[in-house]
């Protein structure tokens, strides 16, 4: 029998925190024995009367008012899932000012306002824990911050939205077109009414920023990340990629410099059909990694959904109880102590795939390849398609080359007038 415990309120009873509930009330017993600490909890809060009686728990437990849950004697750890900036920020700097621990699975918070939340947290002798705001379940947090730390990392690549991640898996196997796929994600449930922050890129971009400060040890700017979604990928590029060998992901790219600086990049991307992140399909993540010790480690899992996110909160929550239940912060936290700069987008190097529609003339492939050479842009495939008409298909792959001399070069072809349109332009380098 445990004699030691540990008191936890739960802010937000929707879909994630009811997983925490859940999993805190059913695992009572395994989290005494994997601990020896009576992980309790004392009070779950939300404005939504539904939600809160969804959880099943007394009424004795639960509240419409999150204040009177943050200035409890007895709550020890809080756990914010409310997700966004405000009133979470509130809520997590009353907890921690209070000597309260924090968990919380908001991406969007810990990117945005980070360094000032962990300052509070470290002011006040508290930890703030994070695990479950990047990859939901996969835990890269706690590998990035302890199993490990003795690397110095060349290289992160994330599928990290699983929205998108669906959306592309089912145009590959199907060769159906984003606004089709988008539309059946959001009938299942695996997009959101407004797909905006996913399909766009900006939850990946989030994200990114989290798990480069991880790997890194710097905080970035999230603005700073450059950033473009899915919307512009067609059924014929998925197919084209198919043909060459390559499935086309969304990925959050973070590259170190040896001048000390980092790429930080979220889009689309034509990743060779061998790599480990080709076979990550529907709605699951991975993060892999390049580290100067442990050389190639990818994670791999469900990125989201109410469980899986529970686990990843209520591992953190087994964290405190273990180490930090009496007071002090945890080694996670000391991460982002560099101040590194991120490397303009004009500066970074990828090789690119460019499909084009171009009148049916002699002379046409000359008047490209001739721009591409006054751009320093070297061409290592060209395919024409046959002429159904006074147009025809160009798909050209080219050498690495820097983003600032492709998007100028491309610029110059879009003036042809042989040229029709610019259907697609996709980095094909991991």
């Amino acid at each position: 029998m445990a004699s030691a415990k540990l008191g936890v309120g739960v802010i937000g009873c929707g879909t994630v925190g009811g997983g925490v509930v859940k999993l805190l009330v059913s695992e009572k017993d395994h989290l005494v024995r994997k601990t020896g600490v009576a992980v309790e909890l004392r009070r779950a809060a939300d404005l939504d009367p539904e939600k809160r009686a969804a959880t099943g728990l007394p009424a004795s437990v639960l509240t419409a008012d999150a204040a009177s849950l943050l200035a409890e004697p007895g709550i020890d750890v809080v756990v914010e899932v409310i997700g966004g900036v405000q009133p979470a920020q509130s809520f997590i700097e009353t907890a921690l000012a209070a000597g309260k621990h924090v968990v919380t699975a908001n991406k969007e918070l810990i990117a945005k306002k980070g360094p000032e939340l962990f300052a509070l947290a470290r002011k006040h002798g508290v930890t703030l824990h994070f695990e479950a705001s990047a990859c939901g379940g996969i835990p890269v947090i706690h590998a990035f911050g302890q199993s490990l730390a003795a690397n110095r990392f060349e290289k992160i690549l994330g599928i990290v939205n699983g929205t998108t991640n669906f959306i592309l898996t089912k145009m590959h196997r199907a060769g159906a077109e984003f606004a089709d796929v988008l539309a059946e994600a959001q009938r299942l449930g695996y997009a959101e009414a407004d797909p905006t922050a996913d399909v766009d890129g900006h939850d990946a971009a989030y994200k990114l920023a989290i798990l480069a400060a991880m790997a890194f040890d710097s905080h970035f700017d999230y603005r700073e990340i450059h950033t473009e979604g899915i919307r512009s990928i067609s059924a014929r590029d998925i197919a084209i990629a198919k043909d060459y060998g390559f499935v086309i992901k969304l990925l959050a790219i973070g590259a170190a410099h040896d001048d000390g600086r980092v790429e930080l990049r979220v889009h689309p991307v034509l990743v060779p059909k061998e790599h480990p992140l080709a076979a990550v399909s529907d709605s699951f993540n991975a993060v892999f990694a390049r580290g100067n010790y442990v050389g190639d480690v990818m994670f791999y899992g469900r990125g989201a959904g109410a469980l899986p996110t529970a686990s990843a909160i209520v591992g953190d929550i087994i964290d405190l109880a273990m180490h930090q239940r009496g007071g002090g912060t945890s080694p996670r936290m000391n991460f982002g102590t560099l101040n590194k700069a991120v490397v303009p987008m004009g500066e970074v190097k990828s090789q690119y795939y460019l499909r084009l529609d171009v009148r049916d003339r002699p002379g046409v492939l000359a008047a490209i390849a001739k721009i591409f050479a006054d751009f320093r842009v070297s061409i290592s495939a060209v395919t024409q398609e046959e002429a159904t008409g006074a147009s025809v298909e160009l798909v050209i792959f080219t050498h690495e080359v820097t983003e600032a001399d492709f998007q100028k070069a491309v610029a110059e072809i879009r003036k042809l007038d042989v040229v029709v349109g610019v259907r697609a332009l996709i980095r094909t380098q991991v």
